[in-house]
């Protein structure tokens, strides 16, 4: 049975404080460390000077774990979540079983802390992962927006309740693994934090900027919940390209609502995003199965087709990105 962990992250919370104590785990210096019975391993919070700060849990648990976030209520704090965890495929002799999951990890969710979050996090995987708390005016003041009135902008200054979610890229990945590596006694170690953190934060909205401009809409709790359930469905078997009046019947919501609310939080319209995860898919896939096998795995009866959407994703064919993980294997 999991370990469950709710908590309310108002004003005045500290989140390795009420660990501690739920779980009467050592803390030192807003580090806590994890009970032998839960595994091993740390949390780590930063408080830094201009009004930021930064949750990191960094371990490996023996069992289930269930993180729940009940939302406060107020919108005024922003919150920024990098999943680095990895989900593993899974080995040949499973090879016909449904290899795609529901909860991916590699991803980051950034909006207000007033909607209910839950993050389940599985035994026996390296943990890495990181919340960076702030408050809107000190993230309109750290971006230094030069052309006002962009719809992310109007989102951060005026939006009461609002999600956004993109993918972890490999920078992102390497700066959340060096601030796990901080040493937080060392000299200047809070700068170390903070840089790491505004490193972070330009990686994000490097990626939102990028987007489409496009009116953005108020979301509540159960449209979040709905919306994620279509993600939930399209990862569920990425051989089918997804029906959208069937998802739009599955989780009652007009069609077009479905389609806006799904392009304003995951940056893509329902299609694309099932093509970049199936080829994502693909390129994880290719370390263990042939690129035949791959390919009518997820649907492809056509593996010139097949191909081509992998080089278009990939900027590589199947056959050369396989070699290339095959080579670093044998230098491994």
């Amino acid at each position: 049975m999991a370990v469950v962990f709710d908590f309310e992250a108002g004003k005045g919370f500290h989140f390795t404080s009420t660990f501690a104590k739920r779980f009467n785990s050592k803390l030192i210096n807003d580090r806590v460390f994890l009970p032998e019975t839960l595994g091993e391993g740390f949390i780590q919070e930063v408080y830094l000077d201009n009004g930021l700060s930064l949750c990191l849990h960094h371990y490996t648990l023996k069992e289930e774990f269930v993180l729940r976030r009940h939302g406060t209520g107020a919108s005024e704090v922003l919150t920024m979540k990098f999943d680095g965890r990895r989900m593993p495929v899974r080995s040949k002799k499973d090879m016909w079983e449904s290899l795609f999951t529901i909860g991916k990890g590699y991803e980051v969710e950034f909006g207000t802390s007033n909607f209910f979050t839950e993050v389940t996090i599985p035994p026996s995987e390296k943990i890495i992962f990181i919340v960076i708390v702030i408050t809107r005016q000190t993230l309109l003041n750290l971006l230094q927006l030069k052309k006002e009135g962009t719809e992310i902008e109007n989102a951060i200054r005026n939006n009461p309740s609002f999600i956004f979610h993109e993918g972890m890229t490999g920078e992102m990945e390497q700066t959340l693994k060096r601030i796990s590596m901080i040493n937080e006694t060392t000299k200047l170690s809070a700068l170390l934090y903070q840089t790491r953190a505004q490193e972070l934060i330009y990686f994000l909205f490097s990626r939102l900027f990028s987007r489409k401009e496009g009116v953005l809409f108020y979301v509540n709790q159960e449209d979040v919940k709905k919306i994620y359930l279509v993600r939930a469905n399209i990862l569920a078997d990425l051989s089918t390209p997804p029906q959208l009046p069937d998802l739009a019947r599955n989780i009652g919501m007009s069609p077009t609502k479905m389609k806006q609310l799904f392009r304003q939080i995951f940056g893509d319209s329902i299609y694309n995003y099932f093509q970049a995860e199936r080829m994502n898919e693909a390129a994880q896939l290719l370390r263990d199965y042939s690129v035949s096998q791959v390919g009518y795995r997820i649907g492809f009866s056509n593996l010139s087709h097949f191909t081509r959407l992998f080089e278009r994703h990939h900027q590589m064919k199947p056959k050369r990105y396989k070699d290339i993980l095959e080579e670093r294997l044998l230098q491994d």
